[in-house]
Order: structure tokens, then sequence, then C-alpha cells
């Protein structure tokens, strides 16, 4: 082999892939290919030691996050924290009678309005038309018997 090994060969034999009869002889003989790959097995294992140092301790975090946290309470804390609960539910009761006793409070109700049948509806219409001066209804010249010569003039 004339050439130095490519950085696919090189590669294989870090990796510890078998090589071609050729690039296995001059993988032994070069000093150069041999450099290349023990440099791509230090890049390889100082990679890997970095993936290790940058995983989070989660035993640490978890212990510094419940480090952080209130503690429970003491016997004080209990008894102290307790005596809202009776409280709460007794204005939780107070709302709901003060809201059923508005909803259900007998309050007047207003009388409806009786709407007017249809013959009282009717009997108004018959005496408003039986009147002969509805606005807009009387005629316009009572002399004038003849309206098409009053149209004819052009008046409206």
């Amino acid at each position: 082999m004339t050439s130095h090994m490519t950085s696919d060969e090189i590669s294989a034999a870090v990796t510890g892939l078998e090589l071609e009869s050729p690039a296995r002889e001059h993988f032994a003989g070069c000093v150069t290919c041999r450099a290349k790959a023990a440099d791509l097995e230090r890049l390889i294992d100082a990679r890997r030691g970095e993936m290790h140092t940058d995983e989070p301790d989660w035993g640490i975090q978890t212990r510094q996050i419940m480090d952080r946290l209130p503690a429970a309470g003491t016997g004080d804390d209990r008894q102290r924290s307790l005596w809202w609960r009776p409280v709460l539910a007794l204005a939780a009761v107070l709302v709901m009678a003060v809201g059923l006793g508005i909803l259900r409070s007998d309050r007047p109700v207003e009388p409806t309005v009786a709407e007017p049948t249809v013959e009282e509806i009717l009997a108004e219409m018959d005496e408003l038309l039986s009147n002969e001066s509805i606005p807009g209804f009387e005629i316009i010249d009572p002399e004038t018997d003849d309206l098409a010569t009053f149209f004819e003039n052009g008046a409206s």
C-alpha cells in the first residue's frame, strides 16, 4: 500500500473491525496511521468522559430540592392550621343558605297585564273605521268629484 489509510479505514481499525490484508499490513508498519488511530481513540474516550460528566447527578439534585421544600409541620403548626377548616366549611354553608334564601324568597309577583281579546280588538277597529275623519284618509278637496282631473294637474 503506497498511501496512508483513509479515515474510514482508521475508524474501522479503532472500532476493531476486520481490515483487508493490504490495509492491515500498512497499519502494522505505518507510524502516521497508528498515530491517527491513537488520536481518534483519545477523542472518543474524552467524549465518553464528557458525556458522563454532563449528566446530572439526580440523587444530589433530589436532595437539594427536598431540602428547599418546607418540612412537614410540627404538632403546633398542625393545631394552628386545623381551625381554618371548620371556619371555611361554615362560610360555605352560610353562602349557600343566603343564596337559597334569595332564590326562594316570597317576593310579590307583579300581576300580568291582561291582553285584549280578539273581540275587543275587532270592536275597536270597527269604531275607528266607522268614523269618517280618519287622519290621512280625508278627502283632499270636498268639491272635487273627479280625481282624474286632480291628478292631471300634477297635484299629489
